[in-house]
C-alpha cells in the first residue's frame, strides 16, 4: 500500500506542516486533505481552532489560519506516537487560553538563533504560541543598539538576526515578545553608560538581586530609554513588550539627592511609588509607539497605570492583579528552573479559587521530592502578605512556563526545557487535566524532536561514562528550587532572612559540564521502574554493587556511595533505612529510591 499523502486544498503549502507530519506519512495509505479557509468574520477566540474528520474518501484537516492547521497536525502526530490514530473519527479543538507561553533567558548565558529556532520549532509542536525571550540583565544586554552601541554586550543578537528570528517564528504561528528590564537589573546598563546611574558599576559575573538601577529623577534617562524602544519596536513586531520591573534594589534610591528631590516635588510617598512613577512614564512611552507593556508583579501599586502583570511570587499575586482590574499571565506555577517534576505543573488551573491554588503550593512543602528544600520553599509564603480575597475571576490571559538560564546553557538547555515544557503546554491549551499524561508524556519525550533518553545518554558519553554508568545516572536528579543555584551557605542565609551572594557557587562563566548538568531535572527512568517487578529491582541492586567508585567523575562519588547502600535496601527490603537516603548528596537526589517507596 502506498504511504499517506498530503494534498493542499486552495491554500499554499505550508512547509513547516509537511515537516511536520514527517511521522505520519509512514503509515500505509489514503490522502490527507488540508484546508485553510480564512474567514474575516470569525470571532479572535476561535482563529486557532481547526477540524479533523476521518471519511471514506480520506482524511481532512480544517482550519481558518495557519496556527489551526499547525495544531490539528501536531494533534494528528501525539495520536499516531500513541498509537490511537486508527480510531480517530472527528475532532473539532481550540485552545483554552489565547496566551501559551515560554520565556527563554539568553541574558545570562547567551544562546545561538539556531538553538531559539529549535525553541520555536519545538513550542509549535506543543501548540505553544509566545516566545518571551529575557535579552537584558546586569550580566548582559544582548541586542544591538545602534543609539547606544556601548550598551551591547561582546555576544549579542544584530537587529537582522532578531528581525529573522520574528520571521522565522510567525511561520510557525509563535509571537515573540522582547523583554527590556528597567528599572533594576541594568548593572551590564551602567557599566556602559554610568551617567544613567547614581553610582560608578563594574562588570558582574554573579547572580542574584544587584543594587544599580537607573536614575528615575534623570530626564536623559527617559531620552535614551525613547530611543532603545524605538529600536526594539522595530525589531520585533509584536503589539507587547516587557519591561520587566522585577527586583528592584532601594539602596540607591535611598541615597541619591535627585531621587529624594523627586519625591518631595512629585509627591511620592515611598520608594514604591518612584518605581510606579517610573514605570507609568515607560508604559506611557511604548503607548505612543502602539504598543502594550507588560510587567513583572512588582509593579503593583495602587496608582498603577493600564498595562498587563505577569505573576511569579506565588498564586495570589494573580488575585492582585485582578483587583487592579489588569489583564494576568500566570508563571507561578510553571518556573522550569526550579527542577520540579511535571506533575506538579500539570497540577495547576490557572483560574482555580485563591484557596485550592494556594493549597497546592503548601503541599509542596509536604511532598517527599521537596523536602530537602521545604525550608526554602516556606520562605516565599512573605509573598502572601499582601494577599486579597478577589470575589471575581481575574482576567487570565493564559500563562508561560519560565526557564531561568542562571544554571543553564547552550548544552543543557534542551534537557531542562523539553523534561517538563509538555506539561505546561496541555494545561494552557485544554479545559482539564487527564488522568494518562504521564504515559503520553513519555511517548512524546522519546520522540523527535525531544529524544529526552538519547539526548542525555549521548551527553553523559561525552563526559566520558560507560553505557551502564548512564543507566545509572539517569536514575539521578539534580537538588530542587534554588538549591544548586544558592548553595547551601546562601540557602541558609536566605532561610534566615539575609542573603550572601559571595556565598553561591555559580557565576556566569561557571563551567556546566558535570553530570548534574546533563541529566534531566525529573528522572523518567525512575519513574519507569515504579512498575517494575521485582526482579528488576534486583538487578538493578545488582548493578549497583559491583560499581567501583573511584571510576566516576568526582562529584559523583558521594551519591553513587549512597546508591550502593540503596542496594542493601532493596535486598532487604528495608523501607526506613531507604528513606534516610532520600536526601541530597551533594548537588544529586536518587530519584529511584523515591519510585521504590512509591512502587506501583
Amino acid at each position: 500500500m502506498h504511504p499517506l499523502s498530503i494534498h493542499w486544498l486552495d491554500c499554499e503549502p505550508q512547509a513547516f506542516v509537511e515537516a511536520l507530519l514527517e511521522p505520519v506519512l509512514e503509515m500505509p495509505g489514503g490522502r490527507l486533505n488540508i484546508t485553510i479557509k480564512p474567514n474575516p468574520d470569525q470571532d479572535a477566540s476561535n482563529r486557532e481552532h481547526y477540524a479533523i474528520n476521518v471519511t471514506p474518501d480520506g482524511t481532512h484537516l480544517s482550519a481558518t489560519t495557519v496556527s489551526g492547521v499547525i495544531y490539528g497536525a501536531s494533534t494528528l502526530v501525539q495520536l499516531y506516537q500513541n498509537k490511537a490514530l486508527s480510531n480517530l473519527e472527528r475532532i473539532e479543538d481550540g485552545p483554552r487560553y489565547s496566551w501559551r507561553g515560554l520565556l527563554i533567558d539568553p541574558a545570562r548565558h547567551f544562546l545561538c538563533v539556531s538553538l531559539l529556532e529549535r525553541i520555536i520549532d519545538g513550542m509549535a509542536r506543543l501548540k505553544m504560541n509566545v516566545l518571551h525571550l529575557h535579552l537584558t540583565d546586569d550580566q548582559a544586554f544582548r541586542i544591538e543598539c545602534l543609539s547606544y552601541p556601548k550598551l551591547q554586550s561582546s555576544q549579542h543578537y544584530t537587529q537582522t538576526q532578531l528581525k529573522h528570528l520574528v520571521a522565522y517564528a510567525r511561520t510557525r504561528a509563535v509571537r515573540i515578545i522582547p523583554e527590556i528590564d528597567v528599572p533594576g537589573h541594568v548593572t551590564s546598563w551602567l557599566h556602559a553608560y554610568p551617567e544613567w546611574g547614581y553610582q560608578s558599576v563594574s562588570e558582574t559575573q554573579r547572580f542574584g538581586v544587584h543594587k544599580a538601577c537607573l536614575n528615575p529623577a534623570d530626564e536623559q534617562v527617559y531620552v535614551a530609554l525613547r530611543a532603545i524602544f524605538t529600536e526594539v519596536t522595530d525589531i520585533f513586531s509584536d503589539d507587547c513588550v516587557h519591561i520587566g520591573g522585577d527586583e528592584v534594589h532601594p539602596a540607591w534610591w535611598q541615597e541619591d539627592p535627585a531621587v529624594q528631590a523627586l519625591m518631595r516635588d512629585a509627591g511620592l510617598a515611598d520608594l514604591r511609588a518612584v518605581q510606579n512613577y517610573f514605570t507609568t512614564r515607560i508604559v506611557l512611552m511604548l503607548k505612543e509607539m502602539g504598543k502594550t507593556a507588560i510587567g513583572w508583579d512588582e509593579v503593583l501599586h495602587e496608582d498603577m497605570p493600564q498595562m498587563v502583570v505577569q505573576n511569579w511570587r506565588g498564586m495570589t499575586t494573580r488575585d492582585r492583579i485582578g483587583g487592579h482590574r489588569l489583564p494576568c499571565i500566570v508563571s507561578a506555577p510553571f518556573y522550569l528552573d526550579l527542577g520540579y517534576p511535571a506533575d506538579m505543573h500539570y497540577a495547576y488551573d490557572l483560574q482555580a479559587p485563591q484557596a485550592d491554588a494556594v493549597a497546592l503550593e503548601d503541599a509542596h512543602q509536604k511532598d517527599p521530592r521537596l523536602a530537602h528544600v521545604k525550608d526554602g520553599i516556606a520562605w516565599t509564603l512573605q509573598w502572601r502578605r499582601e494577599a486579597i480575597e478577589f470575589e471575581e475571576t481575574t482576567d487570565v490571559l493564559g500563562g508561560e512556563a519560565c526557564l531561568w538560564s542562571e544554571i543553564v546553557d547552550e548544552a543543557t538547555l534542551e534537557t531542562r526545557l523539553w523534561s517538563r515544557l509538555p506539561a505546561v503546554a496541555e494545561r494552557l491549551w485544554s479545559d482539564q487535566a487527564h488522568p494518562d499524561f504521564g504515559n503520553r508524556l513519555d511517548a512524546l519525550l522519546q520522540s523527535p524532536p525531544y529524544h529526552l533518553e538519547a539526548r542525555q545518554r549521548t551527553a553523559l558519553a561525552k563526559l566520558g561514562l560507560t553505557a551502564e554508568q548512564t543507566t545509572i545516572a539517569l536514575l539521578l536528579e539534580p537538588v530542587k528550587w534554588y538549591a544548586r543555584l544558592l548553595g547551601r551557605d546562601a540557602l541558609e542565609a536566605r532561610i534566615s532572612g539575609h542573603e550572601m551572594p559571595q556565598a553561591r557557587p555559580y557565576q556566569v562563566h561557571t563551567p556546566l559540564n558535570r553530570v548534574v548538568d546533563m541529566i534531566s531535572p525529573e528522572s523518567r527512568s525512575a519513574t519507569a521502574l515504579k512498575r517494575g517487578t521485582d526482579a528488576d529491582w534486583q538487578l538493578l541492586a545488582d548493578t549497583l554493587r559491583r560499581q567501583d567508585t573511584s571510576q566516576w567523575p568526582d562529584d559523583t562519588r558521594p551519591v553513587i556511595e549512597a546508591f550502593k547502600a540503596f542496594a542493601d535496601q532493596i535486598h532487604n527490603g528495608d523501607r526506613a533505612a531507604a528513606q534516610a537516603l532520600y536526601v541530597p548528596h551533594g548537588e544529586y537526589m536518587i530519584a529511584a529510591i523515591h519510585a521504590w517507596l512509591n512502587r506501583a
